[in-house]
């Protein structure tokens, strides 16, 4: 894992980007960003993303959200994704986009 910004500087970008971008916006977003380097991951390792296995560790929060989110554009590519829950509740809208992507 690469650590790049501490919490208190994420949470300032966020909340100054949330004054222009709605927090709907902001979530997908952030999931076409993990989907995309994980893409350029897959390209990398495996020179495809269909019928590539993704393994997602999905929490109960916003991040959580995302994961699933990327996920479901995952699927969507041909990807195999298989969903981990580590808390009983998770994003409900990113887990119907992940289930609905097959």
């Amino acid at each position: 894992m690469r650590r790049a910004y501490d919490v208190p500087a994420v949470r300032f970008a966020e909340s100054e980007t949330m004054k222009t971008v709605s927090a709907p916006e902001l979530m997908q977003r952030a999931a076409r960003g993990l989907e995309n380097v994980c893409t350029d991951l897959l390209m990398l390792d495996r020179g495809r993303v269909a019928g590539s296995r993704v393994v997602l560790l999905v929490g109960s929060g916003n991040n959580g959200g995302d994961t699933l989110f990327a996920g479901s554009q995952l699927a969507t590519r041909g990807a195999w994704v298989l969903a981990l829950k580590t808390s009983p509740e998770v994003h409900e809208a990113g887990a119907r986009a992940l289930l609905a992507a097959g």
